[in-house]
């Protein structure tokens, strides 16, 4: 049988109640049960958990050097209700070195779409 592995950053996973993936963290289970009540309460809508978005430059899919494409993946996806506008929002208990290129990658490919940090 094998050992569960100890996440890199501490976190321990945990279900939001909702829904039935299991989240990496128990701050982003929470964070999952809040929208769903947001959603439940009709502020948000077509709430989608763990969406995959792919980097294109110009039509050209961006890949990388061992051929796979290159890819962004936040938390959920949402419209919020009152102003109709597209959010991707990821929880963050760490920042990852990698997260600022990613994000300013996210908010050039997909300029109509918010990018929130919970």
């Amino acid at each position: 049988m094998k050992r569960p592995v100890a996440h890199k950053y501490g976190a321990k996973a945990a279900l939001c109640g909702f829904c039935t993936k299991p989240h990496p963290s128990r701050r982003e289970a929470k964070r999952c049960a809040d929208l769903h009540i947001l959603q439940r309460a009709g502020e948000i809508d077509e709430l989608e958990v763990g969406p995959r978005f792919f980097f294109e430059i110009n039509g050209r899919p961006l890949v990388h050097d061992n051929g796979r494409r290159a890819v962004y993946t936040p938390d959920w996806r949402y419209r919020r209700v009152n102003d109709d506008r597209a959010v991707v929002e990821d929880t963050k208990g760490m920042r990852v070195r990698d997260w600022p290129l990613r994000k300013a990658l996210f908010r050039a490919c997909y300029p109509d779409i918010e990018v929130i940090e919970s």
